[in-house]
């Protein structure tokens, strides 16, 4: 069956190389839409969308150009590109999960044997390649062979085997590192037609192979080819048998899998990288037009303007399906197609992608926290069902007039901004942190805030509209856990309020909260033995407590000192309710005693004991130690002595052929090193460098403790060296090293580098066990 499969790779490995990869792109959406086969309708089935930030289920050349972003690195790419979403089915519940998805989209230069010139996409070009409805393989079908699948396993353990060979359906058993479901799009377009009825009639395939020879005369020119990968998590589920793994459209077999297109693309742009990125072997940084315009951070933080629809996919593990959205009963093409499990289900509505703000009140834009502390102090709160009108009503109520949320799921009210922080926005794509309770909306980011404003802050507006079951992707599902609680600060009172998670059914995104006070000192509580109470104390985003840290919603005083003790710590400090702190020694200026009411947040894990406040510790200490408190932030001789970060050009900890940079500015004009990024709790120097090195970058910066960033150049205006004292937090990995501080990266390079030098940037291709190949 494969004979002639494997005949057309060994073509395609001849074939011009010119190519290039937007690897590991993320879907902005999932839901059941198809701008293409559903227009103006819900879709048939739920589909995985990436790409652009308007898709909606009508296209429209010029509104999709009008998208603020894309989840593809490369900006001026408009396009969305989609596939049907792949679900696990457990074989004892039947209970339908869809399995994390990411894509690999590939452009491929090919002209052919008679050297025909290669086009841009036409502006409002559709296309679909795949059929839903198959249930058979024809092994002389350019279109079938088009869809294949490859299992995973980067160990080599079965590289002879045939039952992981690349294949046209689904494997007879699990694949350990994930399944790539593959397809490629026809090339040859008539020339007139952007759409067709079958939508596919107005392409065709070349004559000689489905991915590479001529074109045929009724269909003369020759487009830019199109290759999907389909990664899908397929590893972390268990396997049984045939009917494991189904399609959104009820397929069990694989052949059913299909693949959209439409196009957004600034059309000169691609032309001028067709004709001139000779050199690009998968690598968009190899082609000069298009890494002009990369931009990873506004592809990490794109979100959905538009709409979607209001139904339950599956994402939420608390309210699990069976039976799959839409009309498509499961079915393995054996019999007659079962009839529709849920025909009398009702056609769904769409609702908006992002909660839409309470009346008055209007988004200003990210805005950095303060250098000395946060930004808005006024009143506080913590919650897993947090969206942005969650905060702007919480605030309101408060009768605040500014409102900020950070980090998906914190919330911060006053009437000025204060610690040295401003009202004059910065990028963007600075705030990344997805809504708790909405994946669709950017709650701030790591010291970050979203702000709001309403010149009316008294009026709380009960209309405003609810947390609507947000379904459309599982961290955007707002039906939390009814054991979910809201942890609220307000200085003008030392009781904390306590709320229920708000229900899909909730009329108003305001929550009705009971008041019980916490525990008023940290003596109060229990503490484990040999270890007493320190009072409250002052912290600062430099930290008073540097050697390890951690934060969870099960927060207790003795979850928190427990962990400090068993790193070996001697001091333990609890703050904003959820957030613990270990050291030997206070830093930074910090640990000195606060009057006991600042520490007013009742913890996440027991409402009745205080576990901090904003920038103040519920203190802890061994009583075998004697530390100065709550007067001075200093230990004593006696206590276990803690190594004072290393500065900002020390080598401790740098890989061999890496060198320190020293301390450079970041965030002028965006991101300095902006290629790629990840954050940790455990982020060391030799982590950082490690993540920056693997995916080809030359230059790696940590900063704020716990956020690398890596690059080849200094961009955005950034890299400026500036006094080793800016940069004054220790790793959270690593209390002995410096990870850089607000706004300031403690950098590090493999090669001498310039503010001019080229970008250098691998192109971030997951799902393969080599960076680039010719198997399609």
């Amino acid at each position: 069956m494969f004979s002639q499969l494997l005949s057309l790779v060994a073509l395609a490995a001849v074939a011009n190389a010119e190519h290039w990869i937007f690897g590991g792109s993320r879907p902005i959406i999932t839901t059941r839409l198809d701008s293409i086969v559903n227009p103006g309708a819900i879709g048939s089935h739920v589909h995985s969308v990436v790409g652009a930030s308007r898709f909606k289920n009508t296209y429209d050349a010029d509104d999709l150009r009008q998208s603020k972003c894309t989840t593809i690195p490369v900006q001026p790419d408009k396009s969305n590109y989609w596939a049907p979403q792949l679900y696990h089915r457990d074989q004892n519940t039947g209970a339908l999960t869809p399995m994390q998805t990411g894509f690999n989209i590939y452009y491929l230069v090919r002209n052919g044997p008679k050297n025909q010139p290669i086009k841009a996409f036409p502006k409002g070009l559709r296309m679909v390649a795949g059929d839903p409805n198959r249930k058979t393989y024809n092994a002389s079908s350019f279109a079938d062979q088009a869809v294949s699948y490859v299992c995973l396993d980067y160990s080599g353990a079965h590289n002879n085997d045939p039952n992981y060979a690349e294949r046209p359906n689904f494997f007879p058993q699990n694949c350990p590192n994930g399944m790539r479901a593959q397809i490629f799009f026809p090339s040859c377009w008539d020339g007139v037609n952007l759409d067709s009825a079958d939508h596919k009639s107005h392409m065709a395939y070349p004559i000689q192979n489905y991915n590479s020879g001529d074109c045929p005369d009724s269909h003369p020119v020759h487009l830019v080819s199109l290759f999907y990968e389909m990664i899908v998590s397929v590893d972390q589920y268990s396997y049984w048998g045939p009917g494991t793994w189904v399609f959104a459209n009820g397929d069990t077999t694989g052949y059913g899998h299909h693949g959209d297109f439409q196009d957004g693309w600034d059309t000169a742009l691609l032309q001028t990288a067709i004709d001139t990125c000779t050199n690009a072997n998968g690598n968009v940084m190899d082609c000069p037009a298009l890494a002009a315009h990369f931009d990873q951070a506004s592809a990490d933080a794109c979100v959905l303007e538009t709409e979607y629809v209001d139904e339950n996919i599956g994402a939420d593990p608390s309210q699990p399906i069976t039976k799959l959205p839409g009309c498509n009963p499961i079915w393995d093409g054996t019999g007659s197609k079962p009839a529709c499990p849920n025909a009398d289900a009702g056609t769904p509505a769409l609702v908006p992608a992002q909660v839409p703000l309470p009346s008055g009140w209007s988004e200003v834009g990210c805005i950095a926290e303060g250098t000395s502390g946060r930004a808005l102090t006024g009143a506080s709160l913590t919650s897993k069902t947090m969206t942005r009108a969650v905060c702007a009503d919480f605030c309101a109520s408060k009768g605040f007039k500014l409102a900020g949320v950070e980090f998906g799921d914190e919330c911060y009210c006053d009437n000025q901004v204060r610690n040295g922080a401003s009202q004059n926005t910065i990028t963007w794509n600075l705030c990344t942190s997805h809504c708790a309770a909405n994946a669709n909306e950017i709650c701030g980011g790591p010291a970050r805030l979203t702000l709001l404003s309403t010149a009316n802050p008294g009026a709380v507006s009960s209309a405003s509209p609810s947390v609507h079951s947000t379904t459309a992707k599982p961290s955007s599902t707002a039906n939390a856990a009814s054991s979910a609680v809201l942890v609220v600060s307000s200085p003008s009172s030392s009781a904390v309020a306590t709320t229920s998670a708000h229900s899909a059914s909730t009329t108003s995104s305001k929550a009705s909260s009971t008041v019980s006070a916490p525990a008023s000192s940290s003596s109060s509580v229990a503490v484990p033995a040999g270890w007493i109470g320190a009072g409250c104390v002052s912290d600062n985003a430099a930290r008073a407590l540097t050697g390890y840290s951690f934060a969870n919603d099960q927060m207790t005083v003795a979850s928190c000192v427990s962990t400090c003790a068993s790193k070996g710590y001697s001091l333990a400090g609890i703050e904003y309710g959820r957030e613990c702190y270990c050291g030997n020694t206070f830093s930074n200026s910090q640990g000195k005693s606060l009057p006991a009411s600042t520490c007013n947040m009742a913890c996440a894990g027991d409402k009745t004991a205080t576990c901090g406040g904003s920038w103040a510790l519920t203190a802890f200490k061994a009583n075998n130690i004697n530390i100065a408190l709550p007067s001075s932030p200093v230990a004593s001789s006696s206590a276990p002595s803690a190594s004072a970060p290393s500065n900002s050009t020390s080598t401790s900890g740098v890989p061999a052929g890496w060198t320190a940079l020293g301390c450079r500015k970041d965030n002028v004009k965006g991101r300095t090193l902006n290629v790629d990024a990840y954050t940790s709790q455990n982020m060391t120097v030799a982590s950082c460098i490690a993540h920056c090195s693997a995916r080809g970058h030359t230059m790696a910066g940590v900063e704020y403790a716990r956020e690398c960033y890596c690059g080849s150049a200094f961009v955005n205006g950034g890299g400026a060296a500036v006094a080793d004292s800016a940069c004054n937090m220790a790793c959270a990995g690593d209390s002995a090293s410096v990870c850089g501080g607000p706004d300031a990266l403690t950098v590090f390079s493999s090669k001498a580098v310039s503010g001019s030098a080229r970008r250098a940037h691998k192109a971030r291709s997951f799902g393969r066990s080599h960076q680039h190949s010719d198997m399609f």
